[in-house]
């Protein structure tokens, strides 16, 4: 028996070819990126343009000043060059002066009637190292006390440091001798700062700290003969 098999390429039913289509969301990142890359060339361009502007006014302003100076005279230019100069030269000098004589009006207030010092010794080192070393006597170890509680007043923390009353003793006149060292606070002595500002915090402080002990020793104050100047006055 023969078998007959039929073959046959032609589809039975009709086949449909897929239909490709750009999705939305394609379009939509296609036209954000061609968006920037639009920006982006319209930032470089103003960039570039007002640079380009900028370099023209540098060059303007440059062309201006120049004619400007010219038009001075080149002496009077130097003349007040060299007068600033000295001006500021002046400034700083006088900025960093050091008047240690204000020190004697400190330490007058701030001793007491029955005490005096004989003797007056200033080192500055430098910075804040600036200290006094006094040689005093007083009518009695009760006065020198009273000065002694004078000069560690609370009230002074800011203008004398590390007060040391030191080598109590009695002279021939029956008098007690002693001796103090003490720091001072070097801004008491800028000499610019109390030309600029007389109404200085030393002489109300002195002045209170001198009342204080005046009222506890039974004493009062005499600003006129207690220091004697040393070789290092202003």
């Amino acid at each position: 028996m023969d078998t007959k098999f039929q073959s046959s390429f032609i589809p039975k039913q009709p086949v449909n070819e897929p239909v490709r289509t750009h999705s939305i969301g394609s379009s939509i990142f296609f036209l954000i990126s061609f968006l920037i890359f639009i920006a982006g060339g319209v930032a470089c361009g103003g960039v570039y343009l007002w640079n380009q502007q900028l370099d023209q006014k540098i060059v303007s302003v440059n062309a201006n000043l120049i004619t400007l100076r010219n038009s001075f005279d080149q002496n009077t230019i130097k003349e007040f060059t060299l007068l600033n100069n000295r001006i500021n030269s002046a400034d700083t000098l006088l900025k960093q002066h050091v008047a240690p004589s204000s020190l004697f009006k400190i330490i007058g207030d701030v001793t007491l009637r029955n005490v005096r010092f004989s003797s007056f010794k200033y080192s500055n080192a430098g910075g804040d190292k600036v200290s006094i070393n006094l040689s005093g006597e007083a009518s009695s170890y009760e006065a020198v006390v009273l000065q002694s509680s004078a000069f560690m007043n609370p009230k002074l923390r800011n203008v004398f440091r590390n007060t040391i009353f030191s080598d109590p003793d009695l002279n021939a006149d029956g008098k007690a001798s002693f001796t103090v060292s003490t720091g001072i606070d070097p801004t008491l002595m800028n000499y610019y700062k109390l030309k600029s500002d007389p109404s200085s915090k030393t002489s109300a402080a002195g002045a209170s700290v001198v009342g204080t002990a005046g009222a506890a020793g039974g004493s009062t104050v005499d600003t006129t003969k207690n220091v004697t100047p040393g070789a290092n006055n202003q």
